[in-house]
């Protein structure tokens, strides 16, 4: 209840804020699973609170705001840019159709600012036709705003579809023209804000043709085990794939699909997935990659670069082709060395001390992911610990998870977030104490349970031998 009421505070408050935009422009580089919009934007506020800022309304649709991933802002001052914090408000008035963010943008005095938007969204294309023979063209198709929906008065507009392959049809009830793989809608001149009350935005559609397959991870599961005995962190990825495109229509050929391959191998790649690409560390070693069946043999993983810091790359190729609508699960797992591959800092000035940074996934960049969980598993003993999230996260959880020779358990942090892209692969910090003692409780542990043993042994050995024999 308390949250509520203070996000309609909060967007109360926002909408005091008027703004008067000379230039608002949106680009859409579409995608088969990922697509990213990019907003350039020169405005002047007209009034500034009493805190020195300016509270920024940003609005977007209701399938924006369902396939959001992650929302960043940033205000560029002199060939600088500073990062500004997005909030969500949720829907504007009683529609279900538009959505509200705010922005706190810091200034001393009103003058003409320029904001930066980039946001990367899940599913905003879709296949059509829904299902295709073996070896057909793959086609998706993009509907959404083709007018600029903001609450401000805009002096000019204009908004970019990009395609990365070639665009069959598009269409919409403003002036629009084509430009090789890219449709613009506008240039519009003196839009009046949109309100609750205003008319229903004019929409466009957008046809095109689409080369890769459409990649989603329905989960992802990444569990990473510290190990200061061992200078270690194990890294163990599950990951459940999924094709997204268009269904196979009838049954998979084999023998077509190498017929297929033979006279047209572009084509018939377009909606099948044949391999995965991954960026482990530069510094992963004993990497393994299986499946439900094993090993996966077809896979290819590039020697350790010499570069440092430089990526190793990956390609998972699974047994079969996976058409739209298949399923493919497997796991890929490597160790790395904390002290060479600057995974761990030491604080000198706080002994015991440690920090480390554990990436939260990895990902090629057409790919989506629904859900994604870090599992972090700590040495034994480890305390004082504070986790640092560079972004949201929809649950944090703690627990204590048992392994080899554990008397206690390790700690053990569980991060999970839906909705995720490649741009969600940043590392997740984690800083706790591990004091001397708990390096010597496990070989103590060990040492007393041989000594019981050997104790419990030579007690039953000594009740034996008195037990006097019968006389015959």
């Amino acid at each position: 209840m308390a949250v509520c009421l203070l996000g309609h505070m909060s967007a109360c408050a926002a909408a005091e804020t008027e703004w008067t935009q000379e230039s608002y422009s949106k680009k859409l580089d579409l995608g088969g699973a990922v697509s990213v919009v990019e907003l350039d934007i020169k405005a002047t506020p007209a009034e500034i609170g009493p805190e020195g800022s300016a509270t920024y309304l940003l609005y977007l649709t209701r399938q924006e705001h369902d396939g959001l991933s992650m929302l960043t802002a940033s205000l560029e001052q002199n060939s600088s840019a500073s990062q500004l914090e997005v909030m969500p408000l949720g829907p504007l008035g009683d529609q279900q159709d538009t959505y509200q963010y705010a922005m706190d943008v810091p200034m001393k005095e009103k003058s003409n600012v320029s904001l930066r938007i980039k946001g990367v969204f899940l599913h905003q294309a879709s296949p059509l036709p829904k299902e295709l023979k073996q070896g057909d063209l793959q086609l998706l198709t993009w509907d959404g705003d083709a007018q600029p929906r903001t609450p401000y008065k805009t002096a000019s507009a204009t908004v970019l579809i990009n395609s990365p392959d070639p665009i069959l049809t598009f269409k919409a009830p403003v002036t629009s023209s084509q430009l090789g793989n890219a449709v613009q809608f506008g240039p519009f001149t003196d839009l009046e804000p949109y309100t609750a009350d205003s008319e229903p935005m004019p929409q466009g559609h957008v046809h095109f043709a689409y080369s890769k397959p459409l990649v989603s991870y329905k989960e992802y599961q990444r569990h990473v085990e510290i190990s200061h005995w061992a200078d270690s962190m194990a890294t163990h990825d599950y990951i459940w794939l999924q094709n997204v495109g268009p269904r196979l229509k009838g049954s998979f050929s084999r023998s077509q699909n190498m017929i297929n391959m033979h006279m047209n191998p572009l084509l018939e790649k377009t909606s099948q997935i044949q391999s995965i690409p991954l960026s482990l560390p530069g510094s992963a070693e004993d990497v393994y990659y299986v499946d439900a069946t094993g090993n996966v043999s077809t896979s290819n993983l590039k020697a350790s670069p010499k570069a440092a810091g430089a990526p190793r790359r990956l390609d998972i190729r699974p047994r079969y082709p996976v058409l739209g609508g298949w399923n493919y699960t497997f796991t890929v797992g490597w160790n790395e060395r904390m002290s060479k591959s600057g995974i761990a800092r030491f604080n000198p000035a706080k002994p015991w001390r440690t920090r480390i940074a554990v990436p939260f996934l990895i990902s090629p960049k057409t790919a989506s992911i629904e859900s994604a969980t870090l599992t972090i598993s700590l040495p034994e003993g480890a305390q004082d610990i504070k986790v640092s999230l560079p972004f949201k996260v929809d649950n944090v959880h703690t627990s204590r998870h048992p392994s080899y020779l554990d008397t206690v358990g390790r700690p053990t942090i569980s991060i999970m977030r839906a909705k995720c892209s490649f741009m969600n692969a940043m590392p997740v910090f984690v800083e706790y104490t591990l004091p001397i003692t708990t390096y010597l409780r496990k070989p103590f542990c060990v040492t007393l349970a041989v000594l019981l043993v050997f104790a419990a042994s030579a007690f039953v050995s000594r009740q034996i031998n008195a037990i006097p024999q019968s006389v015959k």
